[in-house]
C-alpha cells in the first residue's frame, strides 16, 4: 500500500487562457443567486416557531443556559444568538433577520465556488455543480422560513468551507488547514446537530481519494497518515455530543417498516429525485405559506430516468465514479433515518414531501456531481477518463449544456413559485402587521387574550397561538388585563376592535324601570337566566353610575376589585368557574349604580376602536 507523502505532493491549479475567466463567471453566478435569494427572503416574514424563538430571546442577555437550551430537540446556540440579536433590535425586526440569513447564504454560495475550485481547479466544469447548487429549489423552503434557515443556512457555509480546508489538509498535512476544517465543522455544530453528518463526508473523501487498497488498508493508511486529524476530530465530536446529551437531546421514536418504506418513497423517490433535477415544478400549499413538493407522476419518472442516465454515462466514460454514489446514498439514508425516527411517526409518510427535511442533500449532491465529472487535483485516486471507454462515442457537449440548462431553469421556476407563497399567501403576516400598526398608533391598550385564527397561527403550536403571547412581540402598547372599562379585542383581520360578549348567559331583567338593577353601598346579587358551566369567562356589566367609585365584582368564587366611572359605561371582568349570579358591592357611600345588563360569555370583536 502506498502512503501519501506530503512532501511528494505538489499541487498547482491549472490555469490556461481558455479558463482564465472561470472565477469571474462563477462570481457572477453567485451574485445572481444572491439577488434572487434577497428577493425571496425580503418579502417573506416570521412564522410559527420564529415567534417562540423571538420570545425566548427577548429577555435578558444570551447566557450559556439560554444558548444551550434545546428547541424541539435541536441544540442551536448560533441560532439562539441570532434570535437574541433580532429580538433585542426591536419588535419583529424582519429586516435584520432577513439580512443576516441572506448574508450567510451569500457566504455559502461563495464557499461553494471556492470548494469547487480547490477540488477541481479553475476549469469550466466547476460551473455545472455551482449552477446545481444555486438554482435548485431543494434548499429554498428551509431558507425563507427563518427558524429553519437558522439551522440550515449556516451548515451550507460549514460544509463547503470544511471540505475545501480538508482537501488542502489532505494534500499538505499543514496544521493550519486542519484547524480551518475543525473551525468550519464547529461553526456548523454551533448552529445545528445535523452538521455532524459532515464528519463521515470528510472521512469518505480521505478514504476514497487520498488512500489506496482495500477498505481495511485504506482505513489503516488514513489513520496513520492523518492521525492528528483523527484524534482532534474525535475530541471535538465527543465534546459536542456530551453537551448535546446533557441538554436532553431528542429520543428517537419507533417507526414501523411500512412507514419507513412509505417515507423512503415520498422523501427520496419523489421529493429528492425531482428536486435535484430542477423540480418539483408543482407544489401543494394546503397550509400556506408553506408548501409540500407535489411533482406529477411523469415528472418523478423522468427524474429517475435522467438520474440513471447520468450515473450510467459517467460510469461508461470515467473510472472511480460508482464510489461517489456510496457517499450520496449514505447521506440520504442518514436523512431518511433521522426523519423516520422524529417527525414521520407523528405526521405520517407525507412529511417526506416537505423539502426542508432533505434540503442539505443539495450539499453532498453538488460535491458528488463534481467528483464524477472531474478529477480531484492532487489526489491519489479520483475520477478520470477511461483509457478504453465502455461508451466509445461521447455525447456531444451541447447535450451536457442542454441538461444543465433545463435543470437550472426548472429549479429557478420551482424556487420562484415557492417563494411566491411566502410573499402573497401568508395570512399571519397581514394579520400581525395590522395588529402591530394599530397598537403602535394608540396609547397602551387593555386587551383580552384570544386564540388567533388557525390560518394565522396553528393550534398545534398552542399556547403560542394566543394574542397574549403574540401582541407583546409586536408592540409595547399591549396590556393584557383581567378587568377593564375599555377592553379591546382583535378582529379577524388583525385590527383592534371594541369588545362584545359572545353567546353565553345574561342577567334577568332588572325590577326597576329606567334603572334595571340598583346597586348601592350594601351591594346586590344579580341572578342570571341560566348557569354558566365551568370555564374561563368574561363578564360585561353595562351600568349608569352617579359618581366615580371603587367596586367589587364576585362570580364563580373569583373576586375582583375595580373602579367605575360616572355616567354610562361598561365594566369587563375575567372570571373562572361555574355560577348563576354575579355579586356587586363595595361602592362608596352615596353612590348609586344602575345595572342595565350583565352578560357572561367569550370576548368577541365588535366595531373598530375610535
Amino acid at each position: 500500500m502506498r502512503q501519501l507523502d506530503s512532501k511528494s505532493v505538489s499541487w498547482r491549479p491549472a490555469y490556461t487562457p481558455s479558463v482564465a475567466h472561470v472565477v469571474t463567471v462563477g462570481v457572477i453566478v453567485v451574485l445572481l443567486h444572491a439577488a434572487f435569494r434577497g428577493w425571496a427572503i425580503w418579502s417573506s416574514w416570521f412564522l410559527l416557531d420564529d415567534f417562540n424563538l423571538l420570545d425566548q430571546g427577548s429577555v435578558g442577555s444570551p447566557a450559556w443556559s439560554y444558548l444551550v437550551q434545546t428547541y424541539n430537540g435541536h441544540l442551536m446556540p448560533g441560532g439562539r444568538l441570532i434570535a437574541w440579536a433580532v429580538a433585542q433590535s426591536g419588535h419583529v425586526n424582519w429586516g435584520l433577520a432577513a439580512l443576516i440569513m441572506w448574508g450567510l447564504q451569500v457566504l455559502a454560495s461563495l464557499s461553494c465556488l471556492w470548494m469547487l475550485i480547490v477540488l477541481f481547479g479553475k476549469r469550466w466544469g466547476v460551473l455545472a455543480p455551482l449552477l446545481l447548487y444555486t438554482t435548485s429549489a431543494l434548499s429554498v423552503p428551509s431558507f425563507v422560513w427563518w427558524a429553519a434557515s437558522l439551522n440550515q443556512t449556516p451548515i451550507h457555509v460549514s460544509f463547503f468551507c470544511a471540505v475545501a480546508c480538508w482537501i488542502h489538509y489532505l494534500r499538505s498535512r499543514q496544521v493550519g488547514w486542519l484547524a480551518g476544517t475543525l473551525l468550519a465543522l464547529a461553526f456548523g455544530l454551533f448552529f445545528w446537530v445535523k452538521a455532524i453528518l459532515l464528519v463521515p463526508v470528510l472521512a469518505f473523501l480521505a478514504l476514497a481519494y487520498f488512500a489506496h487498497g482495500g477498505p481495511v488498508g485504506r482505513l489503516v493508511g488514513v489513520v496513520r497518515t492523518y492521525w492528528l486529524a483523527c484524534v482532534v476530530g474525535a475530541v471535538l465530536v465527543a465534546s459536542y455530543l456530551a453537551v448535546y446529551l446533557s441538554q436532553g437531546g431528542t429520543e428517537p421514536l419507533d417507526v414501523s417498516p411500512s412507514l419507513f418504506g412509505a417515507l423512503a418513497e415520498t422523501m427520496l423517490g419523489s421529493a429528492f429525485a425531482t428536486g435535484i433535477v430542477g423540480g418539483p415544478w408543482r407544489w401543494n400549499n394546503f397550509a400556506p405559506p408553506t408548501a409540500y413538493a407535489d411533482p406529477p407522476l411523469w415528472a418523478q419518472q423522468a427524474a429517475w430516468v435522467l438520474i440513471s442516465l447520468v450515473v450510467v454515462y459517467a460510469w461508461l466514460r470515467r473510472t472511480n465514479t460508482l464510489r461517489v454514489w456510496v457517499l450520496v446514498a449514505g447521506y440520504l439514508a442518514a436523512l431518511l433515518v433521522l426523519l423516520a425516527t422524529s417527525r414521520a411517526p407523528l405526521f405520517g409518510a407525507g412529511i417526506g414531501m416537505e423539502l426542508r427535511y432533505v434540503a442539505d442533500a443539495i450539499l453532498v449532491t453538488t460535491l458528488a456531481l463534481g467528483l464524477i465529472t472531474m478529477p480531484v487535483v492532487g489526489s491519489l485516486e479520483s475520477s478520470a477518463l477511461r483509457q478504453a471507454p465502455l461508451l466509445v462515442r461521447p455525447a456531444p457537449r451541447w447535450v451536457a449544456g442542454a441538461v444543465v440548462g433545463v435543470v437550472a431553469i426548472g429549479g429557478i421556476y420551482s424556487s420562484i413559485t415557492y417563494a411566491g407563497y411566502w410573499h402573497h399567501e401568508n395570512p399571519g403576516k397581514s394579520y400581525l402587521l395590522t395588529l402591530k400598526s394599530d397598537l403602535d398608533r394608540r396609547p397602551p391598550t387593555e386587551m383580552a387574550a384570544q386564540i388567533v385564527p388557525e390560518e394565522v397561527f396553528s393550534s398545534l403550536a398552542a399556547p403560542a397561538n394566543n394574542t397574549a403571547f403574540l401582541a407583546p412581540l409586536l408592540s409595547d402598547n399591549a396590556t393584557f388585563v383581567d378587568r377593564s372599562s375599555n377592553l379591546a379585542t382583535v378582529g379577524p383581520d388583525g385590527s383592534l376592535r371594541q369588545t362584545l360578549i359572545g353567546p353565553g348567559v345574561a342577567s334577568r331583567p332588572g325590577p326597576i324601570e329606567d334603572c334595571g338593577w340598583k346597586v348601592r353601598t350594601r351591594g346586590r346579587t344579580i341572578p342570571l337566566v341560566g348557569r354558566a358551566f365551568h370555564y374561563v369567562w368574561w363578564v360585561r356589566i353595562a351600568y349608569l353610575s352617579s359618581d366615580d367609585s371603587p367596586v367589587r365584582i364576585r362570580a364563580g368564587g373569583v373576586e375582583h376589585s375595580s373602579w367605575i366611572m360616572s355616567g354610562l359605561n361598561n365594566l369587563y371582568v375575567r372570571v373562572e368557574g361555574s355560577f348563576d349570579d354575579v355579586r356587586i358591592d363595595g361602592l362608596d357611600p352615596g353612590v348609586t349604580m344602575c345595572v342595565d345588563v350583565v352578560e357572561v360569555g367569550p370576548p368577541e370583536p365588535g366595531g373598530r376602536l375610535p
